[in-house]
């Protein structure tokens, strides 16, 4: 992989989020924020390709849309959430 120097313009506050998060998992800041924008690109992909899918198929049935929110909501929540869920507390 070869890498490119690029100059960017970021809030101060986003900068400074940025290194501290880049700091606590022990990588540079242009690590993090490569990182970072890899992964918003690979986000923006799938998304461009479910609106591919969708203009094809059409929209989902509500129970589909049901299904779909149900397994979204599955695996964003957050460890600690997912856990008191499953042991009964929240």
């Amino acid at each position: 992989m070869s890498l490119e120097r690029v100059t960017i313009t970021i809030p101060s506050e986003t900068l400074a989020d940025a290194r501290a998060a880049a700091e606590r998992e022990g990588l540079s800041v242009s690590a993090w924020l490569s990182r970072a924008a890899e992964r918003a690109a690979k986000i923006q992909a799938g998304l461009a390709a479910a609106e591919e899918v969708l203009a094809e198929i059409g929209p989902p049935t509500p129970e589909q849309q049901a299904w779909v929110d149900a397994v979204m909501e599955s695996v964003t929540r957050p460890q600690h959430e997912a856990a008191d869920s499953a042991s009964g507390a929240a």
